[in-house]
């Protein structure tokens, strides 16, 4: 059955005697300047804008040159990194993407308030961004069959990923998971209309269809599923094809997919994919199609997408791919093409490196028309939709926790906030919501400021609940929100949070002197 709600589960620690609050942080440049920045900031609970752009400004080694008026207690911009105030654009100020009433020194924001200098007269959020234009070419180049531009199942796979890092869209969303699952095999496997089913199109397809919300029992031919036609690809030395040889590219979306899927990795004669990818490796750190071929920035960061999607820890060969793949920027952040700038990009903030360059680079190279195209003249699916998910820096649907390998650790008595975000994509509402947390005691829950039920959430709504725990005991934790309601068959749980509560080591000593 197709999920009708999502739920994702994030902690965040607090401390029993500071309360601090998070905001959304902006700095707008004027286009062909600096490099927007936002970021969400830290503040404590009397902190004004001021103190968060300062913070933010610092942090990003921003120059801001400001003058303070006595008279009206008031901070006044006068230019943000060497760009300043003319009799025709200035410096404003804006929060929730509404002019302020007050300056900067007098806003003092609220938990989850979105505040912004910017240099044009509307503030960012009213704006669509670069990502959400290219959604747009996505939606409107969509055909009768419902097929998104003229990449038929690898495009209209990455179509719907792309697709899903932003609310709305249904009809366009259903029309393309339609025309996938019309292409689909009796086999469960999926391919170029008219050929035969093979495991990379298998595997862009159960990502894509995966990331609009369906079950793997939602996407199946009879008793025949998409990961048992992909798990019948894998050779013998653990990578994927189906031709009988390996190779990175198809070894690295497969990967990809059976995260998504939420399947360990398979192994044939004790070799898994993981171990495919770093056999094939060259000593340059980069990766050819197969093992041997020189190099390449496409195999390459895809082969680090795959590896950042499965957990695996950085060590000594992925640092070498990834500074083969960084050297291959130019002087402008870009790689050879838009799509390989969107994969650079995307392998890059898989591993936290910095990706701005690229980003940006990304974005100068989209077309009159809002769409991407390695030619640099006409946009195509896949381009356009790689690049919608590498500016919306929402990367690929896995399942795996980024906690399994850098669990948090909290202290015994400390107070923690969990955010429950819920989603409802069904076309009914979700009513008498209940939330509650399993893998604690319930008497850590405060009952008194935490928020366990909703009476709706309605079609395409999304809302956030937050639960505030007192951490009783030491050990480590498993813990998943779990989400019944009215119009819902069964509950929802959301991804799993692995944490540690730790208790302070305190060596005590008593002396006495007569």
């Amino acid at each position: 059955m197709k999920k009708i709600l999502i739920v994702i589960l994030i902690l965040a620690l607090l401390t029993q005697f500071a309360a601090a609050k998070y905001v959304t942080t902006i700095f707008n440049f004027p286009e062909g300047t600096s490099h927007d920045v936002e970021e969400v900031v830290s503040l404590e609970e009397d902190a004004n804008a001021f103190h968060a752009f300062t913070k933010l400004a610092e942090e990003q080694g921003l120059e801001m040159d400001m003058t303070y008026y006595e008279a009206f207690d008031s901070w006044f911009v006068n230019s943000i990194n060497g760009i300043e105030n003319s009799t025709e654009q200035y410096w404003h100020f804006w929060a929730n993407n509404e002019t302020s009433l007050v300056g900067i020194g007098g806003y003092v924001p609220e938990e989850g308030d979105v505040i912004e200098l910017g240099f044009d007269d509307e503030p960012r959020g009213q704006e669509n961004t670069p990502a959400e234009k290219a959604a747009e070419w996505l939606v409107l180049n969509q055909g009768e069959s419902g097929e998104i531009g003229s990449h038929k199942i690898w495009g209209n796979a990455f179509a719907l990923i792309a697709l899903n890092t932003f609310t709305g869209n249904e009809e366009t969303k259903e029309e393309a998971e339609e025309y996938l699952l019309s292409n689909q095999g009796e086999d469960g496997g999926f391919s170029y209309p008219g050929f035969d089913s093979d495991a990379l199109h298998t595997s862009a397809a159960l990502i894509g269809l995966i990331a609009n919300n369906n079950e793997i029992e939602d996407i199946s031919k009879g008793s025949s599923s998409p990961l048992d036609f992909l798990l019948s690809k894998q050779e013998g030395d653990g990578g994927f094809s189906g031709w009988g040889s390996s190779d990175v590219d198809t070894t690295s979306w497969s990967i990809v997919a059976l995260e998504a899927a939420n399947r360990e990795m398979p192994s044939r004669n004790d070799n898994s994919p993981l171990d495919y990818l770093f056999s094939a490796q060259n000593t340059d750190g980069g990766f050819g199609y197969q093992a041997g071929q020189d190099s390449s920035e496409e195999y390459t960061a895809e082969a680090l997408i795959a590896f950042s999607a499965a957990g695996q820890a950085e060590n000594r060969d992925l640092e070498d791919a990834i500074n083969w793949l960084s050297s291959n920027q130019d002087q402008d952040g870009c790689f050879s093409n838009a799509y390989t700038t969107a994969l650079g990009a995307m392998a890059l903030n898989a591993f936290e490196e910095s990706s701005a360059s690229a980003l940006q680079c990304l974005e100068a190279m989209q077309l009159p028309d809002k769409g991407f195209g390695r030619d640099g003249e006409t946009s195509n699916t896949v381009d356009t939709a790689l690049a919608v998910i590498a500016l919306s820096g929402e990367g690929l649907p896995t399942r795996r926790l980024e906690a399994e390998t850098n669990p948090e650790l909290v202290a015994v008595g400390s107070i923690a906030k969990f955010t429950v975000q819920i989603r409802n994509f069904g076309e009914v509402s979700a009513k008498n919501v209940s939330i509650s947390l399993q893998g604690i005691p319930g008497n850590w829950i405060q009952k008194q400021t935490s928020e366990t039920s909703f009476p709706e959430i309605g079609p395409g709504q999304t809302i956030e609940a937050e639960i505030y725990a007192k951490m009783g005991e030491a050990g480590n934790r498993e813990v998943f929100a779990s989400v019944s309601a009215e119009g819902l068959e069964g509950e929802e749980n959301s991804n799993l949070l692995l944490f540690e509560i730790a208790e302070a080591s305190l060596s005590v000593s008593l002396s006495m002197q007569g």
